[in-house]
């Protein structure tokens, strides 16, 4: 199982929200906002309202809901967005993520303002020859020139089949940190997110509780992705830096983001383009923090020995929970109330993404990509194949067959004549319905082998965090 699919997890941004909030008031209740037990913060700061900083913004109305929050004065989240999604986006997190935080930023490629909460412009300050006649920034200066309704404006238009957007934000990563240090330089730690990643709070802290001296240790937490052999943190699964790597980076230092100007342009990312800063400015390299932060929405999450006792801290969707959890939400829980149920012997019209073993019709090559012959299982080159594995591409029910035998399949899909198993097992997602039966995609699960592996799992102990 890939643990990120980089170029398509981060801004094939799907459905925002399967609801508002996961973390119900029943759940808040275990948690005290003001002498939480999960954590000591280092350096304490007193409470900071919107209206006692140097924001425009306007002091938030007192919400009953977050007195129980946990406390996270010693946590500064910042927020990165775009103007083409930005009022798709904001609202939902000011309702959501952001409702009981009492301080934090947000930044787009535009300012401007949403339901009272300013917006900074994170690209002001790029230089004007990464600017200058690079159509990375079109969609920049139409939004700077709009003269209506930034819609009208901004509608995205796309270039090397990739939105416009994708090509402006990989500028963005390092002047956010930058003006994030010069704002507020006295956080303990400095929690980096898109405008479509869910944080759970209570497992935040907890999780942050447990490591030490962030004045002094450069932290880089992320869900560790490579390009060249070079890790850094996927940032739509979010990242988190600690004081001392801030401080590293940005104290004292005017101009750092500027250095990076020429390199974005070059670079697919703004994150590769971060974790190069932090590299070669701060000295700090990724810490691999999956699967606590992972870029996966509700209905990719595989759950298999590597997840199922890990507490959860991100997520690529919203969802909601009217149940009440164990503080450190695991893995586990998620799949117990939103997939155990879905699971079904046979679902239609189905895709259950399984991808870790792939069998085709060999006989009819033209149907598949160089991918997927790259990738097949060829058991004809095997001196000795049972009669299953020769048969897998024939039917969903050949298929099942195949799954059956092999003793650590829990889930399979067949469609175009090819049978996919997986060693894990998730939800999946629906795929258009067609009478087409080459065409149709049909999923299945072995449920009596799922139910006995989780029965096998017992009850999970203490959290099991990342070896940072």
């Amino acid at each position: 199982m890939t643990i990120l699919r980089y170029f398509y997890g981060k801004f094939a941004l799907a459905v925002i929200c399967f609801a508002t909030f996961f973390i119900t008031s029943r759940h808040l209740n275990d948690w005290s906002f003001h002498t939480s037990s999960l954590v000591t913060p280092s350096h304490q700061h007193p409470c900071i309202t919107h209206a006692n900083v140097s924001d425009p913004f306007k002091a938030r109305p007192y919400d009953s809901s977050c007195t129980s929050f946990p406390a996270t004065s010693n946590i500064l989240t910042v927020v990165k967005t775009g103007a083409t999604e930005s009022y798709s986006k904001i609202p939902t997190q000011l309702l959501t993520v952001l409702r009981c935080l009492p301080d934090f930023l947000l930044f787009s490629d535009m300012e401007q303002d949403i339901a009272g909460y300013h917006i900074r412009d994170s690209l002001d300050n790029v230089l004007s020859e990464a600017k200058k006649g690079n159509p990375d920034f079109d969609l920049y200066r139409r939004q700077q020139a709009c003269v209506v309704d930034q819609q009208a404006c901004s509608s995205e238009k796309k270039r090397d089949g990739k939105p416009e957007g994708w090509n402006l934000d990989k500028y963005k990563n390092v002047h956010i940190a930058e003006k994030t240090y010069q704002l507020r330089p006295n956080y303990d730690w400095y929690l980096f997110i898109d405008a479509d990643t869910y944080v759970l709070w209570g497992n935040l802290v907890q999780w942050l509780g447990t490591l030490k001296d962030p004045f002094t240790k450069k932290y880089y937490l992320g869900s560790m992705t490579l390009i060249n052999d070079f890790g850094f943190a996927h940032g739509g699964s979010g990242y988190i830096l600690s004081q001392a790597t801030m401080q590293g980076l940005a104290k004292d230092r005017f101009g750092i983001a500027n250095q990076y100007d020429m390199k974005a342009k070059e670079s697919c990312c703004g994150d590769y383009v971060m974790g190069l800063a932090l590299k070669e400015i701060s000295g700090a390299h990724v810490s691999q923090s999956w699967p606590t932060i992972n870029g996966e929405k509700p209905h990719t999450i595989p759950y298999g020995s590597r997840q199922w006792c890990h507490p959860l801290q991100f997520e690529k969707s919203f969802y909601e929970s009217n149940t009440a959890f164990d503080l450190a939400l695991r893995f586990k829980d998620v799949y117990y109330e939103f997939v155990a149920l879905k699971l079904a012997v046979r679902r239609d019209d189905w895709d259950n993404l399984s991808e870790d073993v792939l069998y085709l019709d060999l006989d009819h090559g033209e149907r598949y990509t160089q991918q997927q012959k790259d990738r097949a299982k060829k058991p004809y080159q095997r001196f000795r194949v049972v009669a299953v594995e020769l048969d897998a591409h024939k039917s969903f029910e050949h298929c099942r067959k195949l799954c059956d035998s092999v003793s650590n399949c829990f889930q399979f899909s067949y469609h175009n004549g090819a049978c996919t198993y997986n060693k894990s097992f998730m939800l999946g997602k629906p795929t258009a319905k067609t009478d087409d039966e080459q065409e149709k995609w049909t999923s299945g699960w072995n449920i009596e082998r799922i139910q006995a592996w989780v029965e096998k799992q017992g009850e999970c102990k203490q959290p099991i965090w990342p070896n940072i």
